[in-house]
């Protein structure tokens, strides 16, 4: 028995290992730039804490239906904030964010979440926008703060397209987005997933639709993201948007990290 816990234990180690070495090879030229001190560090920093949010997230997925009781409360007050969370995830993203932003003073919290496997970019769009304009109607036509990690924030930067939507928002930000696709998408199961690769038609697209002058946009992104390949990817395509670094950290890694949630804090209070 024990020798079966110290094999899952080495197992679970083991995990995002491949992803980081893949991660290093695909940003080489990046690195050499860095030099082997910085380098090391970073990744030192990538391995342990997407480990913890390996942990944290199988812990907590499970427990999806938080969301349930949250959108049925209708006792919610001040500037509304929706979050929408990445491919693979649910409500769950937000449990650790929503304490930390509470206690900068922000109360109006709504999240909206989706099925990765079932529907398409396109469909979630549609989705995404009428849930815009409905909570925009329900807080007497307060501006929107959005906050979107990974595919959520690509689906927001597509919602906002909208003139009647982008209207609706104050604020955008993007944690761990690929803002121009991902290498890694070509391994990804499902039809949302693959979409995701940097020569999609969905990429095509997003270049093409206007960017709102109306909406303050902040792409939030790690030095060391290891789902989003290469990290130029991570730029947003449009010269509009503020891109802050965060500390080196993993990709879902962004979504527990208590500095994530200040530089957000900091953001949404400008």
């Amino acid at each position: 028995m024990t020798q079966i816990i110290l094999t899952a234990i080495l197992i679970f180690l083991l995990l995002p290992l491949p992803l980081i070495i893949i991660s290093a090879l695909a940003n080489r030229k990046e690195l050499s730039k860095r030099g082997a001190r910085v380098t090391a560090s970073d990744f030192l920093m990538s391995v342990i804490t997407t480990e913890l949010s390996l942990f944290l997230t199988i812990l907590t997925r499970p427990i999806f239906f938080i969301g349930w009781f949250e959108r049925a409360s209708k006792k919610k007050r001040g500037q509304p904030i929706l979050m929408v969370h990445g491919l693979y995830h649910n409500d769950t993203a937000w449990l650790l964010i929503k304490p930390r932003l509470k206690n900068a003073g922000f109360k109006n919290f709504n999240t909206w979440s989706y099925n990765s496997f079932t529907t398409s970019y396109p469909d979630l769009l549609i989705e995404l926008r009428k849930k815009i304009l409905k909570l925009y109607a329900e807080n007497n036509n307060q501006k929107l703060l959005l906050i979107g990690h990974s595919l959520g924030g690509l689906l927001m930067t597509g919602a906002i397209a909208d003139e009647e939507v982008a209207g609706a928002v104050e604020k955008l930000i993007t944690l761990g987005t690929p803002c121009r696709g991902s290498l890694l998408a070509i391994a990804a199961p499902g039809k949302l997933g693959q979409s995701l690769h940097p020569d999609s038609s969905l990429f095509k697209y997003l270049r093409s639709i206007p960017s709102p002058a109306g909406v303050d946009k902040t792409a939030i992104i790690s030095p060391v993201d290891e789902m989003v390949l290469p990290w130029e990817n991570l730029q947003p395509y449009d010269t509009s948007w503020k891109v802050i670094r965060s500390p080196a950290m993993g990709h879902v890694s962004m979504l527990y990290s208590r500095k994530v949630a200040k530089i957000i804090s900091k953001i949404l209070k400008q």
